[in-house]
């Protein structure tokens, strides 16, 4: 990281309780390379109360960190922030973020060439190497709004009427002038930024990168977008630790935006809100429901397999109707429902890493066990030793079924890059797309002057300074091809990357997937003697 008295660049990063996301943000503006702008680095924590400043500070020291006494947000924290800046520019810059070493070379570099532009955006990659449409999008226009809360957006995103909330009929690794870009990597000049006062405070958490960028185009600057530099945005760290208030602040954010910017009355005004609260709690439900399908998939199995046999059983054998009005058959669902989810909420199968391998059948034992105890205590409420028992291994069977179903389903093939950013490259990885050993995020460019887009894949890292980049998507593999002109010098070049494993992949005999050969060198044989 280059420190100086008169740096060029000033970094402003606002922090809340991501604190090993921060540490690996900090330590990527590091790696930045030769001819990359002297910068300083502030960071904002807005009482994280996870030992940020304590743990980091020691670590950092060429950073300054500022510790705010409670939450105020983000655009206070930048507006803090930036007030201690000396640098030309001021970079806006999430905590969550991964910069790759060349990435402020190239896009101060781009800023400098256009005296118009007050603020300049890049390319913005989630983790899994795919593009975050609001790294450049329009301002959210009544007509824009419409559009995209109708879905038309979502259905037609590559027409230019209903797909310009998130501009994705435009390509993602050009160059041009746009409305607004994402506050996760926002640069502006420190002239433009004290010229329109910059974040407006009234904005808590979202919204206010979009009304910046307003300003400073009425103010008669441009906003841009570069797209041959990137950055990994994990996004929504910060918001995770708060999921429903964090989409309460979205929505509240735009309400608060459309009142300000487009004359939204009263009356309207408290429409939108409710409007917003309506859309953040479905959204929030939602996810609930995501996080807990697995629960629920075995509360709706147990209790459908238990009805159907306890049905099927009773009528064939004593033409008895199971359920009918003033037989309690109701409560042994209880029972039996209490018994198998709570053993398995006990052994942590609901949790993010599920039960382990011996928890699990033991849940499933314990929770059997409970209810045939159960039955066996209250004899005289059981109507039936035998569908019981089938009840209760059907049961057992459908918690088995759903979690082998959901296992298989989340064994995910390596994460992997494609050599090369020719149409070769691009061929190659068009017919891995149906293998099941590698999943193909984009292109590895040898050299750092590539940058190229070939049939959808992004160019997402480029040699010699790869490493980051690979490290924030979680590549586990690197494909070379097997027709290539030169597999000796590309081996060369990825000597330096660790930590993957290279893959020759070789044309299959029946026109299939190719096929992938490990060709990792292994560093941990000694060497061999000599003569």
């Amino acid at each position: 990281m280059t420190a100086s008295q008169n740096p060029e660049l000033s970094i402003v990063i606002v922090s809340y309780k991501v604190r090993e996301k921060l540490r690996l943000c900090l330590e990527s503006l590091r790696t930045q390379v030769e001819g990359s702008p002297r910068h300083e680095v502030i960071v904002v924590d807005n009482d994280s109360r996870d030992g940020t400043v304590e743990q980091l500070a020691d670590s950092f020291p060429e950073v300054r960190f500022l510790a705010m006494d409670r939450n105020l947000g983000f655009s206070i924290g930048c507006n803090r922030g930036a007030a201690l800046a000396s640098g030309g520019w001021i970079l806006s810059l999430n905590p969550d973020t991964i910069v790759y070493p060349d990435t402020l070379r190239d896009v101060l570099e781009f800023a400098r060439s256009k005296p118009d532009a007050g603020i300049v955006g890049c390319r913005i990659l989630d983790g899994d190497g795919s593009l975050q449409l609001a790294c450049r999008r329009s301002i959210p226009t009544p007509w824009v709004a419409f559009w995209r809360l109708t879905g038309l957006s979502i259905l037609f995103p590559k027409n230019r009427t209903f797909g310009k909330y998130n501009l994705a009929f435009l390509e993602p690794d050009q160059c041009y002038p746009v409305e607004a870009v994402s506050g996760s990597f926002l640069l502006i000049r420190s002239e433009v930024y004290r010229e329109v006062n910059g974040f407006d405070e009234i904005f808590f958490l979202y919204g206010e990168d979009l009304d910046l960028c307003l300003r400073v185009v009425q103010a008669g600057w441009k906003v841009w977008y570069c797209g041959t530099s990137s950055i990994v945005h994990h996004k929504g760290q910060s918001a995770a630790t708060r999921p429903w208030g964090a989409r309460m602040d979205f929505y509240r954010a735009m309400v608060t935006f459309a009142r300000k910017n487009f004359g939204v009355g009263p009356v309207a005004g408290a429409l939108l809100s409710v409007v917003a609260g309506l859309l953040a709690t479905a959204g929030h439900l939602g996810t609930l429901f995501y996080r807990r399908k697995n629960l629920l998939i075995d509360f709706a199995g147990i209790n459908l397999v238990f009805f159907l046999i306890s049905f099927a059983w009773l009528y064939l054998t004593t033409s008895v109707i199971y359920l009918t009005p003033g037989r309690p058959d109701w409560m042994w669902h209880l029972v039996l429902t209490g018994w198998m989810l709570g053993s398995l909420v006990g052994a942590g199968e609901y949790s993010r890493s599920g039960a382990g391998r011996l928890r699990f059948p033991s849940a499933l034992v314990t929770g059997m066990g409970g209810f045939f105890a159960t039955g066996f205590v209250w004899k005289s409420a059981v109507f039936s030793r035998g569908s019981f028992l089938l009840g209760a291994l059907a049961a057992v069977s459908v918690v088995i079924s759903r979690r082998q179903w959901f296992k298989n389903s989340r064994l995910e093939p390596r994460r992997a890059l494609v050599v090369g950013t020719s149409a070769a490259s691009a061929e190659l990885a068009k017919r891995l797309s149906s293998s099941n050993q590698v999943r193909i995020l984009g292109l590895l460019a040898l050299n750092e002057m590539d940058c190229g887009r070939k049939d959808q894949l992004l160019t997402v890292a480029r040699l010699p300074h790869a490493l980051p980049a690979l490290r924030a998507m979680e590549i586990g593999a690197i494909v070379i091809g097997g027709d290539s002109s030169d597999i000796a010098g590309v081996l060369n070049r990825l000597s330096s990357v660790k930590g993957v494993q290279i893959l020759l992949a070789l044309s299959a005999a029946n026109g299939g997937a190719p096929v992938l050969v490990d060709i990792t060198l292994d560093h941990t044989f000694p060497p061999e003697r000599s003569a």
